[in-house]
């Protein structure tokens, strides 16, 4: 191979490299990490539970757990009284029949996996999926439907006891 035609490849394979990590990136979900500190995303909701996680080891006192809580509510696995952010032995227990039900590893933990197949629950209503603006959601359970917003900062919340309450997973308020 002569100097001449080795340049050419080197340039098309350092290109090929480029693009696919661009590419690669690009896919990535929109959602944050846990170490955000709430279940926050941007872009297309419906990724934006993709990386979230609570149990009884996890977040157990949290609004994160709450949130979790309240689609146990929704699918008709908790009453409205036992949505009180503690991922205690019941919600695990709720959560591992929930899994069951919807053919998923049954882990009693609001895993990545179950809480994406949540999301799939999720139903557009208003707003944007643009950045830095509200969007507004309903989550379509079983039982009961409840209100999910996203934020301008892309942080979710949910109504709960006549109040708004930010799914943070540091902070409980919904007691």
């Amino acid at each position: 191979m002569t100097i001449r035609t080795a340049r050419p490849r080197l340039a098309i394979a350092v290109l090929g490299t480029a693009l696919g990590a661009t590419l690669a990136v690009g896919a990535l979900p929109a959602s944050a990490a846990v170490s955000d500190g709430y279940v926050s995303g941007a872009g297309g909701y419906r990724d934006d539970w993709s990386d979230e996680t609570v149990h009884a080891n996890y977040y157990p006192r949290s609004n994160a757990a709450c949130l979790w809580q309240k689609v146990l509510w929704a699918e008709g696995l908790l009453t409205n009284s036992e949505v009180d952010g503690a991922f205690g032995s019941k919600t695990a227990w709720q959560t591992g029949k929930l899994q069951s039900r919807w053919g998923i590893p049954t882990s009693q933990k609001a895993d990545r996996g179950t809480f994406t197949k949540a999301a799939g629950r999720l139903k557009f209503v208003s707003g944007s999926t643009a950045s830095g603006k509200r969007l507004e959601l309903k989550y379509d359970g079983l039982v009961h439907d409840f209100t999910v917003r996203r934020n301008e900062h892309g942080r979710h919340g949910f109504y709960l006891d006549g109040g708004w309450k930010a799914a943070s997973y540091e902070r409980r308020t919904c007691i």
